[in-house]
């Protein structure tokens, strides 16, 4: 697949690699960037071939937010706020809420400053890890907007919980790839070099699990955030379990342990 704005290739059998690719622009997405992330997520919603996207950023940035010097994401409009609702903020919204809905598991490589939309490009990946030179801004607030934008308001405070989510959307500082490990805002923090290696790397011990025990693990994970109580939860995870045993790639699985453990 070729775009203009994102290199989007498969690298190995299931697993493909999504780069934002506007370096100059520390890849500021443009409504041309927003149109081609809509086109693959379209994609990847009916592969059920691919199991694992790694997101990252050409150059020294993971992704700027939008890109508020193209005139279709940020200038006056005579037809006022509905206008901008319908056409630009439910347009980069609605990246997110189908980013969530990828039945594949989404590991994001945090290369560099991850700003506003970039931000929450991050916020909505199963698993976070980061550069020495990432950093985290909420910048929306900044520029005379609410914080609370493209899914940080929910995200956020559930990640690192509400106080620390607060002072930081309030604030719109930026938070540095050493203090968002420290609070748990990533996986974890790799070598500047090594960043994409360890992504793979990740991402390569899913592939070895089930295409129904990875998608079905993140369903469950999503959905028990905001279960009602422990029986609802647990009523899901039965469900899963239930749809995985009854697979042959499961049974193969537990085969292949039982031949590893040595007999009591």
């Amino acid at each position: 697949m070729n775009y203009e704005t994102i290199i989007f290739e498969e690298t190995e059998l299931g697993l493909y690699v999504l780069t934002l690719n506007r370096p100059a622009s520390l890849n500021a997405m443009n409504m041309k960037m927003v149109g081609e992330l809509y086109d693959i997520f379209s994609f990847l919603q009916d592969s059920s071939s691919t199991r694992v996207i790694v997101l990252t950023g050409a150059g020294r940035g993971f992704c700027s937010g939008a890109d508020l010097r193209d005139s279709s994401v940020m200038s006056p409009s005579s037809e006022g706020a509905l206008s901008h609702f319908d056409k630009t903020q439910r347009v980069f919204s609605g990246l997110v809420v189908q980013l969530t809905k990828l039945p594949q598991i989404l590991i994001a490589a945090v290369n560099g400053p991850a700003i506003g939309a970039g931000l929450s490009l991050a916020l909505a990946a199963d698993v976070v890890f980061a550069g020495p030179a990432a950093s985290f801004t909420p910048a929306f607030i900044n520029v005379g907007l609410s914080a609370g934008e493209l899914g940080s308001s929910y995200f956020l405070p559930r990640i690192v919980g509400l106080p620390r989510a607060m002072e930081i959307l309030l604030t719109g500082r930026t938070v540095g790839a050493d203090e968002a490990e420290r609070i748990g805002l990533i996986t974890r923090q790799v070598g500047q070099e090594d960043l994409l290696k360890e992504a793979l790397e990740t991402a390569r011990a899913m592939l070895d699990k089930t295409p129904a025990g990875l998608r079905l693990t993140k369903e469950a994970v999503r959905l028990n955030l905001s279960a009602a109580n422990l029986e609802a939860a647990i009523a899901l995870e039965d469900r899963n379990q239930s749809l995985c045993a009854a697979s042959p790639e499961s049974y193969k699985m537990v085969e292949r342990f039982i031949k590893k453990k040595p007999p009591a």
